[in-house]
């Protein structure tokens, strides 16, 4: 905290006079500011998060290496939370978006990115040390726009869009929370819906049916859900860990690892999310921000593949800090 301190000593009447009025502007100066620091210190609910913008163009001329003469791509991710805790109860929400594209001279344009994760978390505590909560959770993942099978020359062909798929999962559970920088959320009993909302098929094809006659493959089959239905409704246990911590004076890592097992088909297959997020603050607005995001489904095919593979999605950027 920053004083300055003006003194004017002309003669001992001056002093006399002038002291008692100075320093009760000083004390009510004090006062007002300590009253402030306590009031938000206070507050019940806390909001803020990162925003951050990468951007990366390359040109290229008969250069040994490159296999493209021109490469661009732009992409935005924001990594956003509010916090509510007032006596036994606590609120945690947390959004995380990421959306980039990029084009280059031989494959054109195409998605790179794109992500939509929400995640909220009320509990009340239930033991005097306030370390135990009996709580709810809600998560709710999906994407912003169509993605494409870019094998196909008419990129006409849908593999995913908005909602499609769209995963919801409710979960009543235990959240223990031993010390502020973790917490683990346990549920035996927890209702998730996969769904696909899109048409049963791309619009490639008219109701499907390919020029030679042969039908093309539902879009929902790829996620594990009946067309007709395009809603995949499951029971199983669920377990989220949390975890965040300013690691070094400019650096904080954050991370989320979800584990479900559906008790209705395969129980024994876990169906794996894990997010994660490393913060380097250059000052008190610049911000460097990596993402990496790891999954695995036993039911998601993505397009082209026989069988579920592990999926990976990374973005760095540069932006900016805020919290409000």
């Amino acid at each position: 905290m920053t004083k300055h301190i003006a003194f004017l000593a002309c003669n001992l009447f001056s002093i006399a006079v002038f002291t008692q009025p100075i320093t009760k502007v000083v004390d009510d100066l004090k006062a007002s500011k300590k009253m402030e620091a306590d009031t938000s210190k206070k507050r019940d609910w806390k909001s803020g998060g990162n925003i951050t913008i990468n951007l990366n163009q390359q040109n290229s001329s008969f250069w040994v290496g490159a296999t493209e003469q021109y490469a661009m791509a732009v992409g935005a991710a924001a990594d956003l939370y509010s916090n509510y805790a007032k006596d036994r109860k606590q609120w945690d929400n947390t959004l995380r978006m990421n959306y980039g594209m990029q084009r280059n001279s031989s494959t054109g344009r195409r998605k790179n990115s794109d992500f939509i994760d929400l995640y909220s978390k009320f509990g009340i505590s239930i033991n005097p040390k306030k370390t135990l909560a009996a709580s709810i959770l809600f998560n709710g993942r999906s994407q912003f726009t169509d993605g494409l099978d870019y094998s196909d020359p008419t990129r006409t062909r849908r593999t995913s869009g908005f909602f499609a798929p769209a995963t919801l999962l409710l979960s009543p559970g235990l959240d223990w929370k031993p010390v502020k920088d973790f917490s683990l959320f346990l549920s035996p009993l927890t209702t998730r819906w996969v769904i696909v909302s899109n048409g049963p098929f791309s619009y490639s094809y008219p109701n499907g049916v390919r020029p030679n006659g042969s039908v093309e493959t539902p879009l929902a089959l790829l996620y594990g859900v009946n067309p007709a239905r395009r809603v995949n409704t499951q029971m199983g246990a669920f377990l989220s860990t949390n975890y965040a911590k300013d690691i070094f004076k400019n650096v904080a890592y954050s991370s989320r690892l979800d584990l479900y097992s559906n008790y209705l088909d395969q129980p024994q297959n876990i169906d794996v999310f894990w997010t994660n997020s490393l913060i380097f603050k250059v000052n008190k607005w610049l911000v460097l921000n990596y993402q990496w995001n790891v999954a695995y489904d036993d039911e998601v095919v993505p397009a082209g593949r026989k069988g579920p593979r592990t999926q990976f999605l990374g973005t760095f950027g540069i932006g900016v800090s805020s919290k409000f």
